[in-house]
């Protein structure tokens, strides 16, 4: 029998019979639920699932960092994040410095590539991302960020190895060239993680130049960047969308789109000389869609917009 480290104590639920059964043999810790209080069914909901764990935290929450503040490093805790009529707007940064916890809205998920906007999550403070992480093995899914103007949605710092960070959309949001990248690692931040099926798109801001959308350093290693899909208009310039610094890294079957004569890329995908760059796609002139790495060594099969289509493997 799978030994009962945490177990509801008080307004039993459907949880507890979960984590005594199926949650327990998986390896699964405390699952905490965020709902607004302006939801019209908050009441009920509070009532069906609200309880308290035998470690003194409670179940159900009315903030994103409230219920990240309950989770334990290594208990491989969940929050669940229900949908809202209105944004979940934030003033500071969400702050995720514990190892392996996940921070997923499921009502988001079930596009092939990005979310929906179920959960929207706005920073509406100067100078402050949306969330930082700052360990390891942290999972984000499922959501609708929208960046306060210019500054990152996700920074990664030199701790945060091995992200899972996918099938969320990033709304960007400029108003200079100084805007900073929607999903920033610092150092080794990012190092043998994966940033995949996200769906980033220009929302707000005109005429503007972006210097990466994604920055992976060179003391990270073996970061991936994958399946992605990028949208650039608005008349805005990105100088590189996937900026893969890291040895042995990975920029793999990747999308990059442009609104006609609306949107620029200089270049989309930036490689350390030990990285590789395999089936991207990109609907860019010749020598735009890849750039840096080393010349029969890291690219295969990307092409660029010239006449539907031609192979863009050119360093």
């Amino acid at each position: 029998m799978v030994g009962q480290l945490y177990h509801m104590v008080t307004n039993e639920s459907s949880l507890s019979n979960l984590k005594d059964g199926a949650r327990a043999a998986m390896g699964i810790g405390n699952v905490y639920r965020v709902i607004k209080s302006t939801e019209s069914y908050y009441a009920q909901f509070l009532e069906d699932y609200q309880g308290e764990y035998s470690d003194g935290s409670f179940v159900v929450h009315t903030t994103i960092q409230s219920a990240l503040d309950a989770t334990v490093e290594c208990r491989n805790d969940y929050v669940i994040v229900q949908p809202a009529n209105a944004d979940y707007d934030i003033t500071a940064v969400l702050t995720m410095s514990k190892k392996c916890v996940h921070l997923i809205c499921p009502a988001g998920l079930g596009n092939k590539v990005g979310a929906t906007n179920a959960c929207r999550i706005h920073q509406t403070t100067a100078a402050t991302p949306i969330i930082a992480v700052t360990d390891a093995s942290i999972e984000i899914a499922g959501f609708y960020f929208k960046n306060y103007v210019n500054v990152q949605a996700i920074t990664l710092s030199a701790d945060a190895y091995s992200p899972n960070i996918h099938n969320n959309s990033f709304a960007m949001t400029f108003s200079s060239t100084t805007a900073l990248p929607i999903i920033d690692g610092t150092s080794s931040g990012g190092g043998w993680g994966s940033i995949e099926s996200n769906w980033f798109m220009s929302y707000s801001g005109a005429s503007c130049t972006i210097a990466k959308i994604v920055d992976i350093e060179a003391q990270a290693t073996c970061a991936k960047v994958s399946y992605n899909e990028f949208m650039v208009g608005d008349l805005n310039t990105i100088t590189v969308g996937i900026y893969m610094d890291a040895v042995k890294g990975s920029a793999d079957y990747n999308m990059f789109k442009k609104c006609g004569a609306n949107g620029t890329w200089t270049h989309c995908i930036f490689l350390n000389p030990t990285a590789n760059a395999i089936g991207n796609r990109g609907t860019v002139a010749d020598s735009v869609l890849v750039t840096g790495g080393a010349a029969d060594q890291s690219f295969s099969d990307n092409m660029n917009g010239v006449n539907g289509g031609l192979v863009d493997d050119a360093t």
